[in-house]
C-alpha cells in the first residue's frame, strides 16, 4: 500500500515529504522548506576544483580497500543490512559513471537498476578494484577535458528534484564518501585493518551524514 502511495505521487522510493497537498524527494531540501512553509538558505558548497580532489581521493581510497578484502570476504553481509560487500563497492564506484551519464547524455541521474548490484563478471577483488580504477579515470577524463572549463550552473533532473550540475557533483563526491566509509566499516567486521582511512580532513566542507549508515 505504502508503495502504491508512493507511485501516486511520481516517487518509487523513499524519502518523501508531503504536507497533504504536494510532495517531494525529502533529498530536495529547498522543495521540502517550500512545502513547509519556511525559506532555507542552503549552505556554502565547496568550489568544483577542492570537490572533484575530493572525489578522486576518495574513489583511490575505494579501489585501496577493496583490495585489502580478504579471500571470501565479498560476499560478506552484516545480519541487519542486505547488501554484501561486492554490492556495496560497486555501487560505490558507480555514482561517478551516474553523474557523468547525467553530465554527458542529460538523463535523469538515478543510483537504481545496475549500479545496486555487481554483474556477474565482477567477481573477485581485482575485477571489482579494476572497474572502480575505470570509474576513477572516467572522471578524471571528464574533468581535463570538460568539468574543469564548466561553471557547471546547469540544471538537470535527478532523484532529488531539479539540481545545478554543482549541486549534483557535490552530492555525489558526498554520496561516494559515505559509502567509502561503509566498506572501511566491513572491512572492520572482516578484521582488516584499513589503509589509510578516510580523515576528516579528507571529508571537510562535504555535507556528510553524521551516522555512517544514514
Amino acid at each position: 500500500e505504502g508503495q502504491a502511495r508512493l507511485k501516486s505521487h511520481g516517487y518509487d522510493g523513499v524519502p518523501v515529504v508531503g504536507n497533504g497537498v504536494d510532495y517531494v524527494s525529502g533529498g530536495d531540501l529547498r522543495a521540502v522548506a517550500r512545502i513547509a512553509g519556511f525559506v532555507w538558505d542552503p549552505p556554502p558548497m565547496l568550489e568544483p576544483p577542492v570537490l572533484y580532489q575530493k572525489w578522486d581521493w576518495i574513489l583511490e581510497s575505494c579501489v585501496r580497500y577493496v583490495r585489502q578484502v580478504p579471500e571470501g570476504g565479498l560476499e560478506y553481509e552484516p545480519p541487519d543490512r542486505p547488501r554484501t560487500l561486492r554490492n556495496l563497492a560497486f555501487h560505490a564506484m558507480s555514482i561517478a559513471r551516474s553523474f557523468l551519464r547525467a553530465y554527458d547524455e542529460g538523463m535523469p541521474e538515478s543510483w537504481r537498476g545496475i549500479m545496486d548490484l555487481a554483474p556477474d563478471h565482477i567477481q573477485t577483488v581485482e575485477e571489482l578494484a579494476a572497474y572502480g580504477e575505470e570509474s576513477r579515470r572516467m572522471l578524471a577524463e571528464w574533468w581535463r577535458d570538460a568539468g574543469s572549463q564548466d561553471p557547471l550552473d546547469r540544471v538537470i533532473e535527478t532523484y532529488q528534484g531539479a539540481q545545478t550540475l554543482h549541486e549534483a557533483f557535490e552530492r555525489q563526491t558526498w554520496h561516494t564518501a559515505q559509502h567509502t566509509r561503509q566498506v572501511m566499516m566491513f572491512l572492520g567486521w572482516l578484521d582488516t585493518e584499513v589503509d589509510r582511512p578516510l580523515t576528516d580532513d579528507d571529508l571537510a566542507g562535504l555535507p556528510m551524514p553524521k551516522g555512517w549508515w544514514d
